[in-house]
């Protein structure tokens, strides 16, 4: 494999671009009442060094962890590449996350300090002991027991005290993601994992400098880090950054903003399509739409035909860093095809029993790649999820069913496993179903992921109630949502007398999904 990486860190890439491009438009950043703030690359660096020499005041030390519990706002950036220039590690949390959430993180990791905000920042002072924290810092605004980023930032020098070495091996990043565990698990990205995820996508998508990209999805996921932010600091281009995702308003900021990239997700795409259409709309700047995945042929034509465009199928997951496949730029694409391997990347199928499938068959995508560089490292404190997720040969087993065709494109058939995924966001069955039993009315529950049209799968449980117990699927879903971020909470619930069971006593889902459906037909 060719190393397009070397030793560069997130740290060597932003001061490189910065002195490249200090005059250039760095970030623009549109809140939801659509008022603009602009950051020019040296006026964001002169920020970047002031929050990393606060950093260092307060005794953050090199491979240190620090927790963002963060929305999508400057203060994101600021304290991600701030982390990056000392050394340290950032470690995003879900916006949405409560407590136990968060506290699952914060313990599994050792973390001690945490950067919040005013919507979340009560889930720690309110806590700090309880969780080992010694330093809490609100990134917008002030509170008790809190230290204010903006307010210690600028008592600040501009000039970064300490330059510790820095390797392009050393951790950045720690993303957690949801599968089929009942916990998340922390997806090691290092330096050159961020740096591999941003030129690629450069590669992919045809940036160039000056080049403007907007976009919307969460700050604490992949597809912002890599199919977003890092791109844009690698070329010296405009990070257009939406602060939430409005379908109302959110072609309207690609015409206004005049994007020339985007990244969406198929809830996008369908909640776009239900607008009303507005004079213009195929008016705009846009070289490629970059997509992942699950439309129908007929919502893709619908969408490409209404706002002119064609959409850039593609396939990944955290642990890949990038898209390992991806439609090319010019020539046929193969709809649904999600492309063919994109550099430094093969794929191969496996069937069950751990042959090569020939094209055609379905079975595992697995994707080979080198760990710490073009893959994930591997999972934080987790070996044995490592070595399930990365054999010795340096095969991702990605735990997904597709197949190839005799060309090499990947069509990608579903996800494998008890997983939910709810509008971009993964979720673990198990997680959901232990916040249901912990019910004291409820014996057991089985949660499974059903179909929805819009957000592509909808959270459903079905609840045995306790012998002699009287609950509702309000109080239920009542009880979830005081201990779940809100997208894991079930759209539906189901109280059953009983569940059918296997030989071994696992319940079949398969059965209520089949159940589900015939109950609740889609449009």
């Amino acid at each position: 494999m060719t190393d397009i990486i070397g030793n560069r860190t997130l740290r060597s890439q932003w001061d490189e671009t910065v002195r490249f491009y200090p005059d250039s438009i760095f970030l623009e950043y549109v809140s939801t009442q659509d008022e603009v703030t602009r950051f020019p690359y040296s006026e964001f660096d002169r920020l970047v060094k002031q929050a990393a020499n606060l950093f260092l005041g307060l005794g953050v030390q090199q491979g240190e962890l620090v927790a963002l519990h963060l929305h999508n706002m400057p203060e994101y950036l600021l304290c991600w590449l701030a982390l990056a220039q000392i050394g340290a590690v950032s470690v995003p949390l879900n916006e949405h996350y409560r407590l136990a959430e968060s506290r699952y993180i914060l313990q599994k990791c050792g973390i001690r300090r945490v950067i919040a905000e005013s919507r979340s920042i009560e889930i720690y002072t309110g806590h700090a002991a309880e969780l080992g924290l010694t330093d809490i810092i609100q990134a917008d605004g002030s509170s008790p027991g809190a230290h204010s980023l903006r307010a210690e930032c600028a008592r600040q020098p501009a000039v970064l005290r300490e330059t510790r070495p820095l390797s392009s091996d050393d951790p950045a990043v720690i993303l957690f993601t949801s599968g089929t565990t009942r916990h998340p698990k922390g997806a090691v990205y290092t330096h050159a994992c961020v740096l591999y995820g941003g030129l690629l996508h450069v590669h992919q998508v045809g940036m160039s400098p000056g080049d403007r990209f907007l976009s919307a999805m969460p700050c604490y996921h992949m597809d912002f880090q890599e199919m977003a932010a890092a791109p844009v600091i690698c070329t010296g281009g405009t990070l257009v950054m939406i602060e939430h995702y409005s379908a109302r308003r959110f072609w309207g900021q690609v015409l206004r903003h005049k994007a020339n990239f985007i990244d969406m997700m198929s809830i996008m795409n369908r909640t776009l399509l239900m607008q009303p259409e507005q004079p213009g709309e195929r008016d705009h700047c846009l070289k490629q739409v970059y997509f992942s995945m699950g439309l129908t042929d007929e919502e893709r034509e619908r969408f490409e035909q209404r706002f002119g465009v064609r959409l850039l199928n593609c396939y990944g997951m955290t642990e890949t860093v990038s898209s390992v496949t991806c439609s090319p730029l010019v020539g046929e694409r193969r709809w649904p095809s999600v492309g063919r391997p994109a550099l430094s990347y093969a794929v191969k199928i496996l069937l069950d029993d751990g042959s090569e499938a020939p094209p055609g068959a379905e079975g595992e995508i697995c994707i080979h790649g080198i760990p710490g560089r073009t893959l994930i490292a591997g999972y934080y404190r987790n070996d044995g999820a490592t070595a399930r997720l990365l054999d010795a040969d340096g095969w991702l087993h990605s735990g997904d069913e597709g197949y190839l065709d005799e060309d090499g494109w990947l069509y990608f058939l579903g996800r494998r496993g008890d997983m939910i995924k709810r509008s971009g966001e993964n979720i673990s069955a198990l997680e959901v179903e232990c916040i249901l039993t912990a019910h004291e009315g409820v014996a057991d529950a089985a949660v499974i992921g059903v179909p929805d049209p819009i957000r592509n799968q909808e959270v459903a449980a079905f609840v045995l109630p306790r012998r002699g117990a009287q609950i509702t699927p309000e109080e239920l879903i009542a009880f979830c949502r005081e201990r779940l971020a809100k997208f894991k909470v079930p759209a539906y619930i189901e109280i059953v007398s009983d569940f059918p069971r296997s030989a071994s006593g696992k319940v079949k889902k398969q059965l209520l999904r089949q159940s589900f459906c015939q109950n609740h037909p889609t449009e």
